[in-house]
C-alpha cells in the first residue's frame, strides 16, 4: 500500500472515530464535567455521525454491544426528555407566543424586527434601535422594555394588557410579567441564562435554571416560562423545570441554535407552560440572528 493510500486510510479512521469520541464524552455528562455537558447537548447529532463507525467496527458481538451501550447511555437524557409528559393540546384558535433572541451583534436588526410575529413576543438581546422601531407598532399596544445590562436588553410585546418588571437570578437577567389573557390572567417569566462556555459559566447556567425552577414553583396559577436557556431539553436544568410542572408543547422540540444549521442544530430556546394548553412548536429564521425564534400556540385548559 502506498504512503498516500495509508495516509488516506488513517484520515478515514480518524474521521470515523471523532464522533464516537464525542459520544463517549456526552455519556459522561451526568458527571457534571464541563466538556461532557457541552457534548451532551449534541448527543443525537453525534450518534448519527457515529453510525458509520458502528457499522464498520461493530461487526463482532462484543464491539457491537459496546457501541450499543455507548449510544444508550449518551442518548438516555434526550430519550427521557422526548418522552416527558407534554402540555395539554391547545385549540387552533389559541394565542401565539414567541421567544426571540435578536442577537446583540445582529447587522440586520431592522429586518429582524420587521419579521417578528406572535400575540406575545419576548425579546432578548435588544438594543435602543429596536425600541425605536417597535414601540409604535400597532400589533403590540402593550410593551415593556428594559435597558441593556452589559450587551443585552429585554422586552415584552403584547396584544394584551401587562405589568412587568426586571428579573435577576444569579446574574441571569430577564422579565417577570402579569398578563391579562383572553378569559384569564397568567404570569410570565423570561430569562437569558449564561452560555456554558467555561466551567464557571456552565455551573452558573445550572444554578440559574435551578433558581428559575424554584421561583416558578412559588408562583400559582397559569404560568409561561420562556427564553434562551442555553441548554437543551436533556439538560438537568430543564429537568428541574419539568419537575415543578412546566411542560413543553407536544411534538419534536425545534432546533434554534446555531441558526445556520437550521433543523440540524440544537434547541436551547424554550417555551414551557403550566396550567395552560400548548401546541404547534416551531422555529423560524430571523435575518442576522444566530438563533432561530421559537413559537407555540397557547390556550386556556379545557
Amino acid at each position: 500500500m502506498s504512503l498516500q493510500a495509508r495516509i488516506g486510510r488513517w484520515l478515514l479512521v480518524v474521521l470515523a472515530l471523532l464522533p464516537v469520541s464525542g459520544l463517549a464524552l456526552a455519556a459522561l455528562a451526568p458527571s457534571g464535567w464541563w466538556p461532557a455537558i457541552l457534548a451532551g447537548h449534541w448527543a443525537p447529532q453525534l450518534a448519527l455521525l457515529a453510525l458509520p463507525a458502528w457499522c464498520w467496527l461493530g461487526r463482532r458481538w462484543y464491539s457491537g454491544a459496546a457501541f450499543g451501550a455507548l449510544f444508550a447511555v449518551a442518548l438516555a437524557p434526550h430519550v427521557g426528555a422526548a418522552y416527558a409528559a407534554p402540555a395539554a393540546p391547545a385549540a387552533a384558535d389559541g394565542i401565539v407566543v414567541s421567544s426571540v433572541n435578536l442577537y446583540a451583534r445582529n447587522p440586520q436588526r431592522a429586518a429582524a424586527c420587521a419579521r417578528l410575529e406572535g400575540d406575545i413576543v419576548a425579546l432578548i438581546e435588544t438594543l435602543a434601535p429596536d425600541r425605536e422601531q417597535l414601540r409604535s407598532d400597532p400589533r403590540w399596544p402593550h410593551q415593556h422594555w428594559e435597558l441593556p445590562r452589559g450587551h443585552s436588553g429585554y422586552a415584552l410585546l403584547s396584544r394584551f394588557p401587562l405589568r412587568a418588571r426586571s428579573l435577576e437570578l444569579a446574574g441571569a437577567y430577564g422579565l417577570e410579567a402579569e398578563l391579562q389573557l383572553p378569559g384569564q390572567a397568567a404570569r410570565l417569566l423570561l430569562l437569558h441564562a449564561h452560555s456554558p462556555r467555561s466551567p464557571q459559566l456552565a455551573a452558573a447556567n445550572r444554578q440559574q435554571l435551578r433558581l428559575l425552577a424554584e421561583y416558578a414553583a412559588r408562583l400559582s396559577g397559569p404560568l409561561i416560562v420562556l427564553g434562551d436557556f442555553n441548554a437543551t431539553a436533556a439538560a438537568p436544568g430543564l429537568a428541574a423545570l419539568r419537575a415543578v410542572g412546566l411542560r413543553a408543547a407536544a411534538g419534536p422540540q425545534p432546533a434554534t441554535w446555531p441558526s445556520w444549521l437550521g433543523p440540524l442544530g440544537i434547541g436551547i430556546d424554550h417555551i414551557l407552560v403550566r396550567d395552560l394548553a400548548a401546541a404547534g412548536p416551531r422555529a423560524w429564521r430571523l435575518p442576522g440572528s444566530d438563533h432561530r425564534a421559537v413559537s407555540v400556540r397557547l390556550a386556556a385548559l379545557p
